[in-house]
């Protein structure tokens, strides 16, 4: 705690599916940087997770209280209307890295993640024209963890709200085809290291396009049809933290790789989505200080076919 704030020197905020897990790994392996131990907290974006109060969250630093830059990875916090005045609020961090991806790519890859789950059981075009009245529906929690495909992709609004709650904080923004080049080193040394010397470190993909191996297994742990009950007694039996690895590690364990048809799932995305994705580009653009053309480009050529 530092003038009774959490202590982090920079959060990686985002976007989901944009490459925030190859970046954990990577940064994982530095000695200089403190992550906590699991990926993804959600401390400042889930009631469930913050009601374990600021040692809760501390005590998922294994090496917090001396390393020279501690940080966080987490996807939700971009998304989750109330998590950046929830940071501002309770912690010191004034360094945000955002990782963008082409919107309709990123759609797409949580669309399949949320499949492989079992929570989606529609094709792609439907799932998003189905999107705003899930989501405006009798379970929205639960709808804008799962089915906020189009939501999460429009990148302007949420970028705002960051630069709104951290007026003078610094903001790296990078493309997610970038952290296989330059974007690892770009990343070190806007938190203030050196990249580790690893050769390899650039070459780590993690969260590949992927099936489950048993859908029996995925069931299990993720209970599409009502509460895991294996989920309920390992709650009970178990701390969460380490409840959260387990199955984390089962559900990679549970995980094969698999090709898809990007061209022919894309076939049916509605108009209006497209529409959002060109209209929202070129203010993501001005926030960003990206050069989005290809994907301006290809968003205005798949409006127009």
């Amino acid at each position: 705690m530092t003038g009774g704030k959490i202590r982090l020197d920079f959060v990686v905020v985002g976007a989901q599916k944009a490459g925030t897990t190859t970046l954990h790994n990577m940064l994982a392996k530095h000695s200089d940087i403190a992550l906590p131990a699991f990926k993804e907290t959600h401390f400042f974006s889930h009631h469930d997770r913050a009601v374990g109060g600021p040692q809760w969250y501390a005590d998922q630093f294994r090496n917090g209280e001396i390393a020279n830059i501690v940080g966080e990875i987490d996807p939700e916090y971009m998304f989750a209307p109330q998590a950046a005045a929830v940071i501002q609020a309770m912690t010191t961090a004034a360094k945000f890295v955002f990782i963008l991806r082409h919107p309709l790519d990123r759609a797409y890859s949580q669309f399949q993640m949320s499949q492989r789950r079992g929570y989606e059981t529609c094709n792609f075009g439907a799932a998003l024209a189905k999107e705003g009245e899930r989501i405006a529906g009798d379970q929205p929690d639960f709808a804008r963890d799962h089915w906020s495909y189009t939501a999460r992709s429009l990148y302007s609004g949420q970028i705002q709200r960051f630069r709104a709650a951290f007026p003078d904080a610094d903001f790296l923004f990078l493309r997610s085809d970038a952290l296989s080049r330059s974007g690892y080193e770009q990343v070190c040394a806007f938190v203030g290291t050196q990249p580790i010397c690893q050769s390899s470190a650039t070459e780590i993909r993690s969260n590949r396009a992927s099936v489950p191996r048993s859908r029996m297994v995925s069931n299990m742990l993720y209970a599409p049809e009502g509460k895991s009950h294996l989920r309920s007694f390992v709650t009970r039996a178990i701390p969460k933290d380490i409840k959260t690895r387990l199955f984390l590690w089962l559900d990679r364990q549970n995980q094969k790789t698999a090709q898809f048809d990007h061209e022919a799932a894309y076939a049916d995305v509605p108009k209006a989505v497209l529409a959002s994705f060109a209209d929202d580009l070129p203010r993501t653009e001005i926030l960003s200080g990206l050069d989005l053309t290809d994907w301006r480009k290809d968003i205005q050529r798949r409006l127009h076919e």
